[in-house]
């Protein structure tokens, strides 16, 4: 933050969308629990941390109750009786593809829990939406954005989005990748509007606006009726979408207080990810804390190349990255352990912190605890940058459903089906049996679902929740 001359404080003074899309059977109402108030969580946030983590520094040591805060667990200490560490979850669904590079096979099938819809190398596509979506086409209605969608680093286009890409993680369903902005001011004026415009000019441009999308939607009415029954699907998606936005427009944002972001000198969105993350959390945090939305992801994009400079002075004053030896990060890690790399994963786990800091700090529109009542789940799609799809890691934190012991946080779920001094950097742990499916059941029981399954099985897979949590 040094290296911007700028503080926290100064810079939040004081998240990025496209509309949720319910995708068929995957997202239609499911027979819900009945539930008292404030039990279970009102909200989903799913952060998601590129290029796994490094096993042994990750993994905590000690009992389900007792355990110890690894070095890269360490800065979620403050937080430490609201979060569940869960490890040993395998995913895989990679199993089940015939084509695809290792990154395709686990970005496209950890959140959906499927494999590709078809088994072809030159139209590669998930199979269903991901949980994000699951859960937003359950909760969402009512709120101004079912989703939202925020991005730290990368590269956006003219529309001030990271545009969907090869190896996305968030998707509306087949061929619909999820975009998200990594810009705060995008997010900014998106989310919560333009603040120099008055209530009345705001009012008249949602109403155009609305009418504008009125037509377009009778249009899709008179085309529907002349497409067959695959382009009708198609359409059909891209309807919800526009009814979505016409929503959102006719519904303003309401009195919710619109934050104020001041850029450093010199920012750049697609590479001052310390700078990026805080702010996003804190666009995020106040969009959920005004109920202009239920659900949100927040994806670290750079993933490829980042060189964390700001790291340089605890790693002894090194590159994390030392390009004289490696072509980029993904070749790093890729490699094998490389000492360094702890850092950066450490960074990731101060992040997601920071999240849960802000969150903690403010009210929901009930006045409840915006933290104590939300679901936040962080994630890898590796539990190594070899590509290793066992043992991914994963926190849960917040609020975890309404039935002690199984909703309890302070807790170390251990999967491993390896004894944790015999956790190893350079070699991949055994397979533990549970899945990344079991997981995400687990979740959307949380939220009152009765589902017994999430995703494909084939019948050689375990069904239920993951062990431990809410099954």
């Amino acid at each position: 933050m040094a290296s911007h001359g700028m503080t926290r404080r100064r810079l939040l003074q004081l998240g990025a969308t496209t509309a949720a899309l319910p995708y068929l059977d995957a997202l239609r109402p499911r027979r819900v629990h009945a539930q008292g108030a404030g039990r279970g969580p009102k909200r989903f946030v799913l952060v998601h941390t590129p290029q796994g983590t490094v096993l042994p520094d990750f993994v905590p040591t000690g009992g389900e109750r007792d355990y110890a805060l690894s070095y890269i667990l360490e800065p979620l200490a403050a937080h430490r009786d609201r979060f569940t560490v869960v490890t040993g979850v395998d995913n895989v669904q990679p199993r089940f593809n015939q084509v695809g590079n290792a990154h395709i096979n686990a970005n496209y099938t950890v959140l959906t829990g499927r494999p590709f819809l078809d088994q072809n190398p030159d139209a590669l596509t998930v199979s269903g939406p991901s949980i994000d979506q699951v859960i937003a086409g359950r909760i969402g209605a009512g709120a101004p954005f079912p989703s939202l969608h925020l991005a730290v680093g990368g590269t956006q286009n003219q529309s001030g989005v990271i545009s969907p890409r090869e190896g996305a993680f968030f998707w509306y369903g087949p061929r619909d990748p999820v975009a998200a902005f990594n810009s705060p001011e995008t997010a900014l004026l998106r989310i919560f509007g333009d603040g120099r415009t008055s209530p009345a000019d705001a009012w008249a441009l949602r109403a155009r606006r609305a009418s504008v999308l009125d037509g377009v939607l009778h249009n899709f009415t008179d085309m529907r009726r002349r497409l067959g029954a695959e382009d009708r699907i198609r359409l059909d998606a891209h309807a919800d979408k526009l009814r979505a936005l016409e929503r959102r427009i006719i519904a303003g944002t309401g009195e919710c207080v619109r934050p104020a972001i001041e850029a450093p000198l010199g920012y750049d969105a697609a590479r001052d990810d310390p700078v990026s993350a805080p702010v996003m959390h804190h666009l995020a945090a106040t969009a959920l804390s005004c109920d202009l939305t239920r659900v949100i992801t927040i994806d670290h994009v750079n993933g490829h190349a980042p060189t964390f400079p700001w790291l340089r002075a605890i790693n002894g004053g090194d590159p994390i990255v030392d390009t004289a030896v490696w072509e980029n990060w993904h070749a790093m890690v890729h490699a094998d352990y490389q000492p360094g790399m702890e850092h950066a994963y450490r960074w990731y786990a101060e992040m997601f912190a920071d999240l849960l800091s802000q969150m903690a700090s403010m009210r929901d529109a009930d006045g409840d605890n915006l933290f104590d009542t939300s679901l936040v789940v962080w994630f890898s799609e590796y539990s190594s940058g070899r590509h290793w799809n066992r043992a991914i890691p994963v926190v849960l934190a917040g609020n975890l459903g309404d039935a002690p012991p199984h909703g309890e946080t302070g807790r170390w779920l251990d999967h491993l089906a390896a004894r944790r001094e015999d956790i190893d950097a350079h070699r991949q742990p055994p397979a533990s049996g549970v899945t990344t499916n079991q997981l995400w059941t687990s979740v959307l029981r949380m939220f009152g679902g009765d589902d017994e399954t999430f995703g494909f099985n084939d019948g050689s897979l375990p069904i239920g929740g993951l062990p431990g949590l809410l099954v």
